[in-house]
Formats: structure tokens, sequence, C-alpha cells
């Protein structure tokens, strides 16, 4: 094989690990993102328990969920331990795992 060919396979095949290896840690980094905006949508939802809610205040809530549900969508059918694993990877500092029962 010619030189330029064994340079662009590599090249090929550098680019697709790469990308694998992006695709992994841009998930990892999902679940912390989802657990953060989890906590944004409940301390938006217990801050209308203490005063009357205002078409503003609705409006905030209903952002704050919509936000938790496209950045939670990947993780809502995954199975217990597959979700549990995710959640060692990504060592957020806001995910507490507890695997007593």
């Amino acid at each position: 094989m010619k030189k330029a060919n064994l340079t662009f396979i590599f090249t090929i095949i550098l680019l697709a690990f790469m990308s694998c290896t992006n695709s992994s840690q841009k998930e990892t980094s999902s679940l912390c993102d989802c657990v953060e905006a989890g906590e944004v949508a409940s301390r938006i939802s217990a801050s209308l328990f203490d005063r009357v809610p205002t078409q503003e205040a609705k409006d905030s809530l209903d952002k704050a969920l919509a936000d938790r549900d496209r950045i939670c969508f990947p993780f809502q059918h995954m199975l217990a331990h597959e979700l549990q694993e995710k959640a060692i990877e990504a060592e957020c500092e806001s995910l507490q795992i507890s695997t007593d029962q």
C-alpha cells in the first residue's frame, strides 16, 4: 500500500476513536447536567409553595421542567444498574448514590 493510503486509513481510525471517546464524555457530563437541571426545577417548584404564584414564576417553572426533560431524555429508559454505572462514571458533586436497600 502507498504511504498516502495508510495515512488516510490511520486518520479515519483515529477520528472514529476520538468520536467514540467524545460521545461517552458528553453522555457522562449530560448525567451531571440532568441532576443539576432536576435540582433547579425542584427549587423553583418548592419556592412556589412559599408565595403567591405569578405568571412569571409559572413560566420559569415551565422552562425549568422543559429543560430538565430535554437534558434527562437519554436517561429516562435506562435500567437501574445502567443508570448507577453512568452515575459512578459521572462523578457529579450533586449526585449521591446509595446502594443500601
